[in-house]
């Protein structure tokens, strides 16, 4: 064998070998993402369908001017999910900075904006999550810590409000974040379950 196809063969092998570390490392990352954003060239085709139109779960459209409004209830509902859990916030803080990079990577593309400010990105799965907590536990349990004229979580609010929010929750964009909770596990995922259940026979597209 000549000199130049011992080099050239010497060559390919040293790529190959970088090759194999940089799929184990492409593998690695994509078993970390479980949420990702859906292509520009498939959202054109309907931006509806793919676009919260109520309020916002996650990063991905947090702030945007339209969903702001429901910015408010989602503190009035985590004020009431601290009330019932009887545990402090600094309990549900501390759990999530755990686990707070796992929670970042799980999001495909996410926002340096939030990548480089993990107390914000802490703020936003905790308000987050208790909203949507509180929406499916209201929406199959029932609650009596909100008020009878509540805009949300009222007779009211399930009928006329919470079909649209479920709308958001059930697309592909939404997420459900972990966070402790003073029910049982598997109380949670009954109320999940069941709060699917009833989404996929009524939801407002």
């Amino acid at each position: 064998m000549g000199e130049w196809l011992n080099n050239w063969a010497i060559q390919v092998e040293d790529e190959l070998k970088l090759m194999t570390t940089a799929e184990t490392a492409e593998m690695q990352q994509w078993n970390k993402q479980s949420i990702y954003k859906v292509p520009e060239g498939v959202t054109v085709l309907n931006s509806f369908a793919y676009k919260p139109e109520f309020v916002s779960f996650g990063p991905y459209h947090h702030m945007e001017s339209h969903l702001e409004p429901m910015e408010k209830h989602k503190r009035r509902a985590l004020f009431h999910f601290l009330k019932r859990s009887r545990k402090p916030l600094v309990s549900y803080i501390v759990a999530l900075a755990e686990v707070a990079q796992s929670l970042k990577d799980s999001y495909e593309s996410l926002d340096p904006i939030w990548e480089a400010d993990t107390d914000r990105f802490l703020v936003l799965m905790i308000l987050d999550g208790c909203f949507m907590l509180e929406v499916m536990r209201t929406s199959t349990l029932e609650m009596d810590d909100y008020s009878v004229n509540d805009p949300i979580f009222s007779k009211h609010g399930k009928l006329h409000v919470v079909p649209y929010i479920r709308r958001d929750m059930m697309i592909i964009l939404t997420t459900l974040v972990a966070v402790e909770k003073e029910e049982g596990t598997d109380q949670v995922l009954i109320m999940i379950i069941s709060y699917i259940s009833v989404s996929l026979h009524f939801v407002p597209f």
